[in-house]
């Protein structure tokens, strides 16, 4: 790992420890969560670039965790308690959603082909 990238990956984790103190209203609690979140995907965008994989954020780090689960054959409950979901219909929309945009990705590719 360069330099370079250790650094970016330091202030990623520096991002996940605002300065909460615990009586926060859900309100508060929700602009913070939104603000470590906009920092969080600040650093993957550029950690995507350095790599040179484009920009990554933490809902294609989820999309990624959710679909290698899902194609090594993970039982659907325990990716949906993974991913934090009370519903397993959630997380069967969550998935489906995927393969929806998998299809059209790859009849994107067959019709740029012909």
């Amino acid at each position: 790992m360069t330099k370079k990238m250790s650094l970016l990956l330091t202030g990623m984790l520096l991002c996940l420890a605002p300065d909460m103190k615990g009586n926060e209203t859900a309100i508060e609690r929700k602009a913070i969560v939104r603000d470590v979140v906009k920092r969080i995907n600040k650093r993957m965008k550029l950690i995507g670039e350095e790599l040179g994989i484009g920009n990554i954020t933490t809902y294609t780090a989820r999309h990624s965790y959710a679909t290698v689960l899902k194609r090594s054959g993970a039982n659907i409950s325990y990716i949906s308690e993974s991913l934090g979901h009370t519903d397993l219909r959630t997380t069967e929309a969550y998935l489906a959603s995927f393969e929806k945009e998998e299809r059209a990705k790859n009849t994107n590719l067959l019709t740029s082909f012909l």
